[in-house]
């Protein structure tokens, strides 16, 4: 077994739970795999992604993906995890991202025996390849890894180029914006920093709204006809399935003047991509993706990417 992942939060717990994490945290020579919760849809996709989907035995909330975690326990949201629920199952890890908690929940479970291991992300594909490797490392899936890394990345690498040889042909890229649209609040825009962003660039594609603010954010009818989108991305699928392009239009008719909501160029994707860090379906639909953002008819349909 090679060295596990460190991040500043099991620092930060260690000194939380003091002398009481130290006597209940498992000896390295007895790091048990056996019995994981796995708590983020990116890590849930990789850990089945890598052939150890057999060990989960609980997930959160936003782990949709594959169909074979819609048969195992939910634990809440990521964010949200209660160590109750979670020791409840009897658990031997718990994998994540830097984002779950609270950290009281992660000490209590630290303190209780389970191993804790948060991983790192920032919605890039080098943050992609980290998880993975980090996870094969944990799960001693090494070559299975390198294969699934090598996969996203050709992926990823077929979209910059399709967004290349558009550039090189019509001189620009082409404005994309991700609308917000779930749980019938007001929809809202995605900006810098988010897992939407990520994905529109992987794809190859330029967010008007990164350049102005970070964060989601509820903008007038105004300022959305001014960012011009030729391409609008929204949550779809299982995610969200009463949404479809029709109903956004009739939701934001200001959407209908911009080039996107003329063209007809409105996709959807499974918002629960981007919940809990990216994972191994980012390639295939970053791809997809650049197809619909360099389509040379300029038009595109309603199905999924």
């Amino acid at each position: 077994m090679k060295n596990k992942v460190k991040p500043a939060l099991r620092i930060m717990a260690t000194v939380l739970a003091g002398a009481a994490l130290a006597s209940g945290a498992l000896a390295e020579d007895s790091y048990d795999i056996n019995r994981i919760v796995s708590a983020g849809n990116g890590v849930t996709e990789i850990i089945y992604a890598l052939g150890a989907g057999d060990r989960v035995i609980a997930v959160d909330q936003t782990s949709t993906w594959p169909e074979a975690v819609n048969e195992l326990p939910r634990l809440g949201y990521h964010r949200q995890l209660s160590a109750e629920g979670i020791l409840a199952l009897q658990p031997t890890l718990l994998i994540g991202t830097q984002d779950m908690g609270p950290p009281a929940t992660l000490v209590q479970l630290e303190s209780a025996g389970v191993e804790v291991e948060a991983l790192s992300v920032d919605f890039s594909a080098q943050s992609i390849e980290k998880q993975i490797k980090s996870l094969a490392d944990i799960l001693d899936r090494e070559s299975e890894g390198e294969a699934l890394w090598a996969d996203i990345r050709d992926s990823l690498d077929t979209a910059k180029a399709l967004a290349t040889s558009y550039e090189q042909k019509h001189q620009k890229k082409v404005p994309v914006l991700f609308l917000l649209t779930m749980g019938g609040r007001a929809p809202s825009v995605a900006g810098k920093g988010t897992a939407a962003n990520a994905m529109i660039a992987l794809a190859g594609g330029y967010n008007p709204a990164a350049d102005q603010f970070q964060g989601y954010k509820t903008l007038s009818n105004e300022a959305l006809f001014l960012l011009a989108p030729e391409v609008i991305v929204f949550p779809g699928s299982t995610s969200n399935p009463d949404m479809t392009p029709e109903k956004l239009l009739e939701q934001m008719p200001t959407l209908k003047q911009t080039p996107a909501g003329r063209n007809g160029r409105i996709v959807a994707i499974d918002g629960n991509l981007l919940l809990g860090g990216l994972g191994p379906r980012t390639g295939d639909v970053a791809l997809s993706l650049a197809k619909t953002f360099y389509s040379e008819n300029g038009k595109t349909n309603s199905n999924e990417s």
